[in-house]
């Protein structure tokens, strides 16, 4: 049996459309560690939850070509700007 747990206001049913007090929509975000399957949060967001602020390069990766062909397990270590 599924347990319920839930903070401030939700809608009376899932999954429709859940208007804050200016008239502007909730964001939902079904989260879970499974998918679709197995439990599962609905979240309702003021704010997308996937919005992307800003962006920047950290380092730039540069990939070569392997002397041999073999397929083995490789480790890509970042270069250290200091020293």
């Amino acid at each position: 049996m599924p347990v319920y747990h839930s903070l401030g206001e939700i809608p009376h049913k899932r999954h429709t459309q859940f208007k804050r007090p200016d008239g502007s929509l909730y964001k939902e975000h079904l989260m879970g560690n499974l998918g679709f399957s197995g439990i599962a949060s609905l979240l309702y967001h003021v704010h997308e939850p996937t919005r992307m602020l800003s962006s920047r390069t950290v380092y730039e990766l540069k990939w070569g070509v392997a002397a041999d062909k073999a397929l083995r397990p490789r480790h890509f270590f970042k270069k250290s700007s200091v020293g």
